[in-house]
């Protein structure tokens, strides 16, 4: 290549690179020398773009919810799309930083918090599990970084003496287990046909109907989310007419053998059991129980409640006898179970799932993954807490999010983005009315919300997948725990 043609081609890339006062010259070899013009230190600053807002995310993207977390990271993709569109937030960008904690409960998701604080994050969505979130609150607290978690259940998590009322940093978009502990209580005890709704009578595994159980078998892993919604159980169930006739405690890992657990279970009789665990512990807990010759000797019609860390897709593919084929045999076909409405059907709802179907499509009529509203909740409550505050120093912002979040104040939804933020700038109050139902947190962090059956039914198509087969309101709920 002709000498002069390299250096008009160096010039030209150098003048895209924004280095328009770089001079080019050529070795005896022809290769370019980047030297300094004359005159450049007049030229006028080049305009620089505003830092980002940065926002912690901290998910178990692999490891036991890696199937529940992964939808959680895109709805708040989705969030912070939405939040970009409609100018970001103080004039800046918005940037969630996703940071896979493994869904470690001790040093990793430490680190992930002591991280976080380096890095001056402004506010820290996540993480999901509860004993993850004891684990990390007081770090973010002592920081004063406003935390939220969009999944974490434990009754505990109301009354850490890191987070009094009144100066608390940890919220919730999630309700607290006291009432999903009530759900299983009052599900146990419905006769056929008492759910209502869009459900029939709950069927049994020998296929007869399910009668009210008296007698319950309860599992729990050894964290803050298994032995807390135990405890509310424990507690309330006798209260209605019931009686534990076990309760069997197991790790949060996956255990070569259930056999010992599942024995006491059997060696107890009871008529339903629940199962408060993580995807990959309850789908194998129960394909060692049903496999057991014991199985055949449970009361007729036993049941299986489990909770919202078996409400996920993961736990349906890991009950498959052959992984790779959604129409085998499944250990946890007919299994049911509770979790927070994470899917209201209110308009705030469908807004969102045409947000969320937008950056990641659904099948036609298709829920978004449970908990994803909650956590695209979480990144819109933070985005408009900064906006109110002004500011993005930790108490401001933090004391913003309660302005934001309850009445008084003008309602604005999911699709009413850009509207509350223009509200916003220009000095007015809102009322931000999630997606995952009214956000109206209170002095412990908690917000409220009814409760869904779901079970594991095998379609026409022969795949196995959740319906839902009954819903419970708040005032059902706190009658349980009475």
């Amino acid at each position: 290549m002709p000498a002069r043609t390299l250096s008009a081609r160096v010039s030209r890339a150098l003048r895209a690179l924004g280095l328009a006062c770089a001079a080019v010259g050529l070795t005896a070899t022809g290769s370019a020398v980047v030297g300094t013009q004359e005159g450049c230190a007049s030229d006028p600053p080049k305009a620089t773009a505003p830092q980002p807002i940065r926002i912690g995310v901290s998910l178990g993207l692999t490891g036991g919810l890696a199937s529940f977390a992964a939808p959680l990271r895109d709805s708040i993709r989705a969030a912070e799309g939405q939040i970009n569109s409609n100018g970001g937030l103080l004039g800046r960008p918005v940037v969630f930083e996703v940071v896979d904690d493994q869904g470690d409960e001790g040093d990793l998701v430490v680190k992930v918090a002591n991280d976080f604080v380096k890095e001056r994050v402004v506010a820290v969505i996540g993480p999901i599990g509860s004993q993850q979130v004891k684990q990390t609150q007081a770090i973010y607290a002592a920081n004063r970084i406003l935390q939220i978690s969009p999944s974490a259940t434990s009754v505990e998590l109301a009354t850490l003496p890191e987070q009094p009322q009144g100066d608390r940093y940890l919220f919730r978009t999630t309700p607290a287990d006291d009432f999903q502990g009530a759900a299983v209580i009052l599900f146990a005890q419905r006769t056929p046909g008492g759910l209502g709704g869009d459900a029939g009578a709950p069927v049994g595994d020998g296929g007869g109907a399910v009668t009210p159980c008296r007698d319950l078998a309860i599992v729990n892993i050894k964290n803050s989310y298994g032995r807390s919604m135990a405890d509310v159980i424990e507690q309330f169930f006798p209260r209605r007419g019931g009686r534990v006739v076990v309760r069997e405690e197991i790790n949060v890992d996956l255990e070569p053998s259930y056999g010992a657990s599942v024995a006491k279970v059997f060696a107890a009789n009871p008529q339903c059991m629940t199962l408060i665990t993580y995807e990959d512990v309850g789908a194998k807990f129960i394909k060692e129980l049903r496999a057991s010759s014991s199985f055949a000797t449970l009361p007729p019609g036993f049941f299986i409640i489990g909770t919202d860390g078996t409400f996920t897709s993961g736990f349906l593919e890991l009950g498959r006898e052959r992984a790779n084929d959604p129409k085998s045999a499944n250990a946890v076909e007919g299994v049911y179970g509770t979790n927070p409405d994470t899917n209201p059907r209110t308009r705030e709802y469908e807004d969102f799932r045409l947000i969320y179907s937008s950056y990641f499509p659904l099948a036609d009529k298709a829920d978004a993954p449970a908990f994803t509203a909650n956590a695209y909740d979480a990144a819109i409550l933070i985005a408009l807490a900064i906006q109110n505050a002004g500011s993005t120093e930790g108490s401001a912002v933090r004391d913003a999010l309660l302005r934001v979040a309850t009445p008084p104040g003008k309602p604005f939804g999911p699709s009413q983005l850009g509207e509350a933020l223009t509200a916003l700038r220009q000095g007015q109050d809102i009322n931000y009315t999630g997606a995952s139902g009214a956000l109206d947190i209170d002095q412990k962090g908690n917000v409220e919300s009814g409760y869904i059956v779901w079970k594991a039914t095998r379609r026409e198509t022969g795949e196995v997948a959740f319906d839902t087969v009954g819903r419970f309101t708040l005032a059902d709920l706190a009658e349980q725990l009475k």
